[in-house]
Formats: C-alpha cells, sequence, structure tokens
C-alpha cells in the first residue's frame, strides 16, 4: 500500500478508535465513579509529546462522533470532556477536568470542561465562566497544601495542679 492509501488507513483508524473510546466511557460510568473513571482512563503521560495539530484532529473526531450519537438533548459536554480528557493526557497535556453548576429559571444546568494551566483546553466558546465548579480532577494539590500550611501550630501552658 501506498504513502496515500497508508495514511487514509491511519485516518480511518484513528477516527474508529476514538468511537471506541467514546462508546467504553459511556460503559464504564454506568458501573463505576466518575474519580475512578478519570483515574483509569487519564494517567498523564511522560514519554509522550503534546502535539497542537494531533489534538485538533482528535477533538474533531470526538465531536463528529457525538453529533452522530449525542449524549443527551441538553449537550455532549460531559463525554467530549471525559474523552478529550483522556486523549489530551495521554499526549502529554496535563490538563484538568472540571464539572459545573448554575442556576436557571428551570433549575440547575451543568456543565463539564478542560483546563490546562488555568486556561479552557478546546472548549468551544467562553460559557463555562457562568458555572460555579463543582468537581475538578485531578485535585489541586497545590490548594490542599497551601491550606494545610496556614494552619500554625499552636504552644499550650500546661497548668499544674
Amino acid at each position: 500500500m501506498g504513502p496515500i492509501g497508508g495514511s487514509l488507513m491511519r485516518k480511518y483508524w484513528t477516527i474508529l478508535r476514538v468511537g471506541l473510546v467514546v462508546l467504553l466511557i459511556r460503559l464504564a460510568l454506568r458501573f463505576q465513579t466518575l474519580p475512578k473513571v478519570l483515574d483509569h482512563i487519564g494517567p498523564l503521560s511522560i514519554h509522550a509529546e503534546p502535539d497542537e495539530a494531533g489534538m485538533k484532529i482528535l477533538t474533531s473526531y470526538v465531536d463528529w462522533w457525538l453529533r452522530l450519537f449525542p449524549y443527551n438533548k441538553k449537550g455532549n459536554c460531559f463525554p467530549r470532556a471525559i474523552t478529550l480528557y483522556r486523549f489530551a493526557r495521554q499526549r502529554g497535556y496535563p490538563v484538568r477536568f472540571h464539572c459545573g453548576v448554575r442556576r436557571e429559571a428551570a433549575g440547575l444546568d451543568g456543565h463539564a470542561w478542560l483546563t490546562l494551566d488555568s486556561e479552557t483546553f478546546y472548549e468551544p466558546g467562553t460559557h463555562w465562566q457562568y458555572f460555579t465548579v463543582t468537581f475538578s480532577y485531578p485535585p489541586d494539590l497545590t490548594k490542599l497544601v497551601s491550606q494545610d500550611s496556614a494552619i500554625q501550630p499552636q504552644s499550650f501552658q500546661v497548668m499544674e495542679p
């Protein structure tokens, strides 16, 4: 097979693989908690070099699959963010997954998105800004450390009887 046929086969294999990842993530979420799924699918690769062009292609395939088989009528942000989390971390991007809520007239609305160094990562639009973060993964350990360091040891005087 020539170089054109090989690149075409790679393209279709990638499209199929992205569809399988979307499907497997949906199935995994039925049987495991969200943190366990994220932990399992998203170990950060220390050997991969971030690849902007490759990530852009994968994002377009994820969006294509989710348009073809929508998650629900309100949107595809949840499976999109989880799937992109997997592909990004596999490619060496230390992204974080976030879920948030906001109040609307009809009740609460939710959204899921990714960040990289506190900036959104392949997030269409800016509506994520209107959501209050309720869950982030992996946890921000720097905030936990700074909270712990704010606790100062106290010395107590012992009174003798």
